[in-house]
């Protein structure tokens, strides 16, 4: 181990550790306040908060959002004529500030840069609203460029996706929430997800009983006094639309009959898996009020969707669209994946006209993320495909350019986990997108979460408060009742 971190005088281990796995991968606990990662040569970077900053003073301050304390901070090299950053900043920005300063150490040291620059570990378009509303959308590109590192194309798209959020967000009332509905079933596993789902066709004798659970949990959980309207509803997974017509329809209309929806709530079906969709679930779709509907191809590229675990064709994902186009469904989303194995610049953009051909109102484009547990996690054990890769990274810059030249804007954006090159998923639209996505990843709205694995939170001084539902199927149908009470107390406890 030949690359050493150390934090001293606070406890932002977590924060520093988002931004060292960029560079470095997986890492090694040394201390309470260390750790080490392979380099080939030696790097011994240490982390300073003066006067010394206790992690509960800290978590207080950021949830705030202000404080009148103010801290030195200060990151560099050990040894003799090494360079550091310092700054004295106020209390709350500490962990954004030692993200931003270990980034600049670690990208002299390494010669790597990302494109999102220090914004690891937070949600890029919130820096930029706070930017935008501080000082204007151009000061804010800006500074997204000189002051947190991100490239030209990034900062730009930052500062348009925040725009574009804020005013999704302004539609929502104080008393409104959002509501997911999440079916762990899937048709087959594909190779990038980590996902507990479990094969549809296997699991007859589970279908009804998980069904019967989520019936139950919604009207528990929407009994008489619950303090709020919903506004968006999800229906996703796994894949809803690999239930059998007999459990689907009552996993719709019992489920929505109980939710108290907002008049025009916006009902979206995650139909994601071409092969599952058909006539009479669609019909069945469209008659209980969805109106908005994903197809998610991933790739139109044949060999590719062999190669991942899809079961369909690219037939098979035309065809499904034209039979929803010919339904009525007028508001069609479609996901395709930058980086699959196998797959250049040109596979994306082939994949990417062929989606544009048939006029969905929104395309969102995702970054492959390595994720834990997937098989192309196995794949990709020696973390190689994480590290920045110019080529990856031109293949989406050209995507967002062409699909900018056909109209679609982009409209909400987020980061995850090991996403290759750092890059990030983006929603563009030529409609008005999906208030559901902006929703779910502002943490600035109600989430009400159904179904194993799924996630209920409010927010509560700028933090939210959440109650996880069990991830592993049996144990969640048997819980359910333990759930409800859980989240009763979640939505009625706090103030609103």
């Amino acid at each position: 181990m030949a690359f050493l971190l150390q934090a001293v005088g606070h406890g932002e281990m977590a924060a520093l550790a988002d931004v060292t796995r960029l560079f470095f991968g997986q890492l090694q606990e040394t201390g309470k306040a260390s750790f080490a990662a392979p380099y080939p040569h030696p790097l011994h970077v240490v982390s300073r908060a003066d006067p010394p900053v206790e992690p509960a003073e800290a978590r207080a301050a950021s949830r705030s959002g202000s404080s009148d304390r103010s801290v030195t901070v200060t990151t560099g090299e050990e040894g003799e004529g090494s360079g550091s950053v310092a700054e004295t900043i106020p209390l709350h920005e500490i962990r954004r500030v030692l993200k931003r300063q270990l980034y600049i150490i670690l990208s002299r040291a390494t010669g790597m840069t990302f494109p999102w620059g220090s914004l690891t570990g937070v949600r890029p378009t919130q820096v930029a609203l706070d930017l935008v509303r501080r000082s204007g959308a151009a000061k804010a590109r800006r500074d997204l460029i000189d002051y947190w590192q991100l490239t030209e194309s990034k900062a730009g798209l930052a500062v348009e996706t925040a725009i574009a959020e804020e005013r999704q967000l302004g539609s929502l009332g104080a008393n409104e929430a959002i509501l997911y509905v999440g079916l762990p079933f899937c048709p087959g596993r594909c190779h990038y997800c980590s996902f507990i789902t479990r094969d549809a066709h296997k699991q007859q004798a589970s279908l009804g009983r998980y069904v019967d659970a989520v019936v139950r949990e919604a009207e528990g959980v929407f009994d008489h006094d619950f303090p709020f309207k919903i506004a968006a509803v999800y229906y996703g997974g796994g894949t809803p639309t690999s239930l059998p017509l007999s459990l689907f329809r009552p996993y719709l209309e019992d489920v929505l009959a109980t939710a108290p929806l907002k008049e025009n709530a916006e009902l979206t079906m995650e139909a994601g898996r071409p092969d599952t969709i058909d006539r009479d679930k669609l019909e069945l779709i469209r008659s209980s009020g969805f109106h908005k509907l994903c197809i998610n191809p991933q790739t139109m590229r044949e060999e590719t969707l062999r190669s991942i675990g899809r079961h369909h064709t690219v037939g098979d994902t035309v065809a499904a669209f034209r039979l929803a186009r010919s339904m009525g469904f007028a508001d069609i989303n479609m996901d395709l994946i930058a980086g699959l194995p196998g797959e250049d610049a040109d596979d994306l953009l082939d994949s990417l006209c062929q989606v544009m051909g048939l006029e969905p109102e929104s395309i969102t484009l995702h970054t492959l993320a390595v994720k834990r547990g997937s098989y192309l996690d196995r794949l990709f054990a020696d973390r190689q495909a994480l590290l920045p890769d110019p080529a990856l990274m031109e293949a989406v810059e050209r995507a967002h350019d062409l699909l900018g030249r056909n109209g679609y804007r982009p409209y909400y954006l987020y980061k995850q986990k090991n996403c290759r090159s750092g890059l990030e998923n983006t929603g563009f639209t030529r409609a008005e997108g999906s208030l559901y996505n902006v929703a779910m990843m502002s943490d600035q709205v109600p989430v009400v979460g159904l179904g194993s694995g799924s996630t209920s939170k409010v927010i509560l001084e700028r933090t939210a408060k959440r109650v996880h539902n069990p991830k592993d199927l049996l144990v969640y149908m048997d819980r359910v009742q333990e759930q409800i009470g859980k989240k009763r107390a979640l939505f009625l406890s706090e103030p609103q």
